[in-house]
């Protein structure tokens, strides 16, 4: 039986992390969980204090229905309280013990002994998924910061692609985020985060694109990393997720189509260049060539005239999803 316990996917949003944990849940030992937004969303507070019974049974009741109905369906958390009593039983728990106990629980409920925790920014907390869990092991997805961008500036589009349980409100949300220095800052920031683990040994760092162009090598070394056997069934994955084609559920494969799809349209050339000139030598130390400009798009004008306005409506739009606002805003854009 493999040593490891625990898989946390991470990477900035839109590097392929969905696809990852969809690949892994294709291992009968693995069983992969929603996007929970534990860390950063629920819970920001690293004290151990034990929590009082009604807010463990609070926060594991929330953690369940994320996982039943979605992070997006949390209107019934009580209708969840029972079975949290039921798990609970006497326990008494600070926050991480309850996260712990959740995964472990659902984990088990589905005949499987190892994890897996897909939501992309518990990278901003592996120092204390490291420490808490010592026989966990992290995939660190990396992709072009362009095609990154890409699928972020039309996110917003997700629900009419296949995802229709996306709520209009959460389109919007990502509508509004949208800004070609504010995404390229983010991902740089998480490249930043990604250097810190580059030589971790319970790290694996892996590339979008080479998960695309050479899926059966990559997935076996990733095998190696986490202990369990290969299963050619992990290469089985749907199409879906895409923010620039409907789902095409029926496909079960892994589409190398994805690979440098930035260079084939969807983003102007002031958005190419704003962002590779906030980006510049992160991608080009994780081996993305640069796009060469003779001079600065005129264009560009436009975005460093609305950036003022952008930074105003992200920060009210996105107030509600994170329980430490500048605690978030220190740990995504100011690395140590």
């Amino acid at each position: 039986m493999s040593k490891t316990k625990q898989i946390f996917v991470v990477g900035s949003s839109r590097s392929g992390t969905t696809m990852m944990g969809r690949i892994l849940g294709n291992h009968k030992d693995v069983f992969t969980f929603n996007e929970l937004h534990f860390f950063g969303t629920i819970w920001t507070n690293p004290s151990t204090k034990e929590l009082s019974k009604e807010k463990q049974i609070d926060l594991l009741s929330r953690l369940l229905c994320i996982q039943e109905k979605g992070l997006f369906n949390q209107k019934h958390i009580s209708d969840f309280n029972n079975k949290a009593k039921d798990i609970l039983q006497e326990k008494n728990l600070h926050a991480l013990e309850v996260y712990e106990l959740f995964i472990n629980t659902i984990t088990n409920e589905n005949e499987a002994h190892i994890s897996c925790e897909q939501t992309p920014k518990n990278m901003y907390y592996l120092e204390e998924i490291l420490s808490h869990f010592p026989n966990a092991k992290v995939i660190n997805l990396v992709r072009d910061q362009r095609d990154v961008l890409l699928s972020q500036k039309n996110k917003w589009k997700r629900k009419f692609l296949g995802a229709s349980a996306i709520p209009l409100s959460e389109a919007l949300r990502s509508f509004v985020n949208y800004h070609p220095l504010l995404m390229s800052k983010v991902w740089t920031s998480s490249l930043q985060h990604t250097k810190k683990y580059k030589n971790h040994n319970r790290v694996k760092i892996v590339k979008f694109e080479e998960l695309l162009s050479n899926s059966e090598e990559t997935v076996k070394k990733l095998c190696t990393f986490l202990d369990i056997d290969f299963q050619k069934e992990m290469l089985l994955v749907p199409i879906l997720g895409s923010s620039t084609e409907k789902d095409s559920k029926d496909q079960l494969r892994i589409d190398s189509s994805k690979i440098n799809k930035w260079k084939n349209g969807g983003l102007s050339n002031a958005e190419i260049y704003l962002s590779q000139k906030m980006s510049a030598n992160i991608l080009q130390e994780f081996g993305y060539p640069l796009k060469e400009f003779c001079f600065p798009p005129l264009f560009s004008i436009y975005y460093l005239l609305i950036l003022p306005v952008k930074l105003i409506l992200a920060f009210v739009f996105n107030m509600h999803r994170m329980a430490n606002i500048f605690g978030e805003i220190k740990k995504r854009f100011f690395v140590k």
